[in-house]
């Protein structure tokens, strides 16, 4: 009996489709179940560079205070007053009674902005009141 051979010299490439389909579906699954953290990083803050290699590790109830160079202070990117901080924190104090702090300042603003802030933080009994920085490595 004789066999028949076929001539297989076409292309022998494999089939991608199972493939891309469970990356797409292992996207899908990492977007759905990752937390994304609503942290206000004002680009133009130019941080601190630290000289460990050690960052300030943020939770997700953490209240980001940014200080630019000339004293402004940014709350959820609108420029406020050092009495709308203080309501602002308020607010955000009886929202998130365990909430941290963080406050952004730019390495130019001087220090009474940066303590003004600190100040009212520490008055309204916020649990923690950190000064970001960058790390040396960066």
């Amino acid at each position: 009996m004789k066999i028949e051979r076929r001539d297989d010299s076409g292309d022998h490439s494999p089939n991608m489709t199972p493939l891309l389909d469970m990356m797409f579906i292992l996207i899908i699954f990492f977007l759905a179940t990752s937390r994304f953290q609503a942290e206000e990083r004002d680009e133009a803050i130019r941080l601190v560079k630290s000289k460990s290699n050690i960052a300030i590790p943020t939770v997700s109830d953490t209240l980001v205070i940014n200080v630019a160079e000339d004293g402004t202070k940014i709350i959820d990117k609108r420029e406020r007053s050092l009495e709308e901080v203080e309501e602002f924190v308020t607010k955000w104090r009886e929202e998130h009674p365990e909430a941290e702090v963080v406050v952004r300042a730019d390495r130019e603003a001087r220090v009474k902005h940066v303590q003004a802030v600190q100040e009212i933080c520490h008055r309204l009994g916020m649990a923690t009141s950190n000064i970001s920085y960058t790390s040396g490595s960066q």
